[in-house]
């Protein structure tokens, strides 16, 4: 081989190494991106997959509250209703000359016992209960008269069934009174089984359950899983964070607070959310309860599967995506919901009562306006707090619900509704007036009305400020009357 074949060769070699060296590096920054790029995608699906799984904890107490809220809302709204309808019964008991009559016997059969409430009856002085047939039977092992009507209006925990004393049952009373004596205590009584499953919605789909707990005794008066704890010391806590113990969340519930909890269940070992709230009505707290698989059912398997398909993370993210926008949707329906609701009474605010101005004109025929102010509730606030002003306010509400058209009753002001009724003559207008202002007398409660109907010549204004001006005529002779100053 002479000296130019050398030379050639040689560059030959050098170009086959330098290529073989370019095709190394290639392949060295292709794995090396291959690498990168998957790793980079695990640390994002981790980092994701972590993301949810902590932002779904944190949805969960903030879904677990609003929908504790919910369940307290509906239960109490349940309860009140029926409480209001005890109310006008009792009231009508109380007015009959005699509680053996016919008459009496009437009211009582009116009383819609159904599914849900399955007796209804009064309990006399002596211990004794009238069933809605008039029968009267001893009851003096189980039930004390004296006992429950210092309570007053009241929902009793778990007691033996009139029909059978092997069946608890949950009692709401009302006092009959006449000529202000507690004469006799109406009651309706349901199942604690029948009632949490026909007035608590269910939580989180019925994945959860909930218990109702007396704050008094501990006892859990309502419970809508099959555990079959009736006390609240007496659920499987075993505790997992340092921040929740057995003992201050029990605390915590007794003493009327709202709060959080996590625990993990001495029965099935598995970690549970807990959300508690206090009731308005009664010493009562609502205990709602998820389990973990519940709360991460939907991106468990997004966690399970993410080192082997990433795209299971983009389905995650639409689906995340698509709860999103139904939750924001259903956070603006209910945010109009609230902008034209008082909190308080449940009755419609002054926008949708301005609303409804807009729309009456033209047919505001046969419409009779009335304007209700609560008397004396300044006073109230100030002698026994605003709680007993808040329940005076609200049972105005409740009682004009009764005798008026829920739909056209507006919270208007602090202490101040309207009344707009359709196709009611003024003979029926002033007989159910009558009735709601014997309701408001029959709880020491009182209120200035003026009323005002439609005439031709009447524009809409003229026809508020007449009830208005009829209103402030009877809140001064009120205040004559017991000889102190208005207020302005």
């Amino acid at each position: 081989m002479d000296k130019d074949d050398k030379i050639e060769e040689t560059e030959v070699s050098e170009k086959s190494a330098k290529k073989g060296i370019l095709a190394s590096l290639r392949q060295v920054r292709f794995a090396l991106a291959t690498t990168i790029v998957l790793l980079s995608l695990m640390t994002i699906s981790a980092v994701f997959v972590v993301r949810v799984w902590s932002k779904t904890e944190t949805s969960c107490y903030e879904d677990l509250a609003m929908e504790t809220e919910d369940a307290i809302d509906y239960l109490e709204a349940n309860l009140r209703s029926d409480r209001t309808m005890l109310r006008v019964i009792a009231g009508l008991i109380g007015n009959a000359d005699d509680i053996d009559s016919i008459e009496v016997g009437g009211y009582l059969a009116n009383y819609d016992v159904n599914s849900l409430i399955t007796q209804a009856g009064i309990l006399l002085p002596g211990d004794e209960l009238m069933s809605t047939k008039g029968r009267r039977s001893r009851v003096s092992s189980t039930l004390n008269f004296e006992h429950e009507s210092l309570l007053g209006e009241h929902i009793s925990s778990p007691q033996p069934s009139a029909n059978n004393p092997n069946t608890q049952v949950i009692r709401s009373f009302v006092p009959i009174r006449k000529d202000g004596i507690c004469i006799g205590l109406l009651y309706s009584a349901g199942s604690p089984s029948n009632i949490g499953k026909a007035w608590i919605p269910g939580i989180y789909d019925k994945r959860g359950h909930c218990y109702v707990v007396d704050r008094r005794t501990g006892e859990i008066i309502i419970n809508t899983s099959s555990d079959g704890i009736t006390d609240i010391h007496d659920i499987p806590f075993i505790q997992t964070d340092p921040s929740y113990t057995k003992d201050g969340t029990i605390n915590s519930i007794l003493a009327g607070r709202k709060g959080y909890s996590v625990y993990t269940s001495e029965d099935s070992g598995e970690r549970s959310f807990m959300c508690y709230l206090p009731f308005s009505i009664e010493d009562w707290e609502m205990v709602a309860l998820v389990p973990e698989s519940a709360v991460f059912s939907g991106v468990a398997p997004v966690r399970n599967g993410m080192y082997l398909m990433i795209a299971a993370s983009v389905v995650v993210v639409l689906i995340y995506g698509l709860w999103l926008l139904r939750a924001i949707r259903s956070s603006l329906a209910e945010t109009e919901q609230k902008a034209n609701m008082d909190v308080l009474t449940g009755l419609q605010n002054r926008n949708r009562f301005e609303t409804y101005l807009e729309k009456l004109e033209g047919t505001k025929d046969r419409l009779v306006c009335i304007y209700v102010d609560a008397n004396g509730l300044h006073e109230l606030n100030n002698s026994k707090g605003h709680f007993a002003g808040d329940q005076m306010l609200r049972f105005i509400a409740d009682t004009l619900k009764v005798y008026f058209d829920a739909d056209h009753i507006y919270r208007v002001g602090g202490d101040e509704f309207i009344v707009l009724q359709k196709d009611m003559s003024d003979i029926e207008v002033k007989s159910h007036l009558m009735s709601f202002s014997d309701a408001l007398d029959r709880n020491d409660y009182h209120a200035a009305i003026g009323t005002s109907t439609y005439s031709s010549d009447m524009t809409t204004d003229a026809l508020i400020k007449t009830a208005e001006t009829e209103m402030y005529k009877a809140k001064k002779r009120y205040y004559d009357q017991i000889g102190k100053p208005m207020r302005p």
